[in-house]
């Protein structure tokens, strides 16, 4: 993934460090969705070979950019069973429609709810959809504040829902 160079730490957040153009320019070269997407599938299947019969089962969870990720190789010959989508971005109705397993969406409240609408909406599929009205672009990743009681509280509440949408269907 991003062809060994990530992307630089001191630009994040980028609406805190004005590093946007930076971020925006290297998602542009390195981060291309549709390119480090097709570098999964055939990644998990590679693993599940290797695994020789171990490993029979996939789930996938995407955080921000890895929403994206997600959404683009659920498709038909996807190698997962289930999956989520965290904080999601780049979100596109045209991805959902071509989901074709279960999958989970917990948005906060800095992604565009009519986009989240749209997706969702356009997902064919079994669902779980919540948004954690209070709840930052990151809550779950790493703008997580475990320092902060409800953000903790939050944090945790969403890794269970995805552990047990999981569950349900693995």
């Amino acid at each position: 993934m991003f062809q060994a160079e990530p992307a630089a730490l001191e630009w994040y957040p980028p609406e805190e460090t004005g590093r946007g153009k930076e971020l925006t320019e290297w998602f542009g070269r390195k981060a291309r969705p549709e390119e480090n997407a097709a570098k999964i599938v055939p990644l998990v299947n590679a693993i599940t070979i290797r695994s020789e019969g171990v490993i029979h089962k996939w789930a996938a969870l995407g955080m921000c950019w890895g929403g994206k990720i997600v959404a683009l190789t659920s498709g038909i010959g996807t190698p997962f069973t289930v999956v989520s989508e965290v904080h999601p971005a780049l979100v596109d109705p045209a991805d959902a429609a071509r989901v074709v397993v279960p999958m989970c969406v917990l948005a906060s409240k800095d992604e565009d709810a009519e986009e989240i609408k749209q997706f969702v909406q356009t997902l064919r599929v079994e669902k779980h959809v919540e948004t954690f009205h209070d709840q930052v672009h990151g809550w779950m990743a790493a703008r997580a504040n475990l320092a902060d009681t409800r953000a903790r509280e939050e944090f945790r509440r969403g890794y269970q829902t995805v552990l047990n949408f999981f569950f349900r269907h693995l």
